[in-house]
């Protein structure tokens, strides 16, 4: 399956390191795509509850976090042939 995750870090925990977690972790699954700053697709077998959790405890409390699955119904502007392409590739 495939999902978008979308978080936006709050001062003041929103340093370079903190962002370098958050990234560090998300990288850890299988497939990933990092479409903007704080936007990623990726690739799990998990539901988007389950995802959550998982890089919820990467981040603080008064941080934001969306995590919702794909079902290959998506249209873009500008993301470029690079990030296209990979979601173009992936089965949904």
């Amino acid at each position: 399956m495939i999902f978008i995750v979308a978080y936006d870090l709050k001062s003041p925990n929103d340093t370079e390191e903190d962002y370098k977690r958050v990234m560090d972790f998300i990288k850890t699954y299988s497939g990933w795509y990092h479409l903007e700053k704080s936007v990623w697709v990726i690739k799990s077998d998990e539901g988007a509850s389950e995802i959550r959790d998982a890089i919820r405890a990467n981040i603080y409390s008064d941080d934001v976090l969306f995590v919702g699955r794909l079902s290959g119904n998506w249209a873009s502007f500008n993301l470029g042939s690079e990030r296209g392409g990979w979601l173009k590739r992936q089965e949904f």
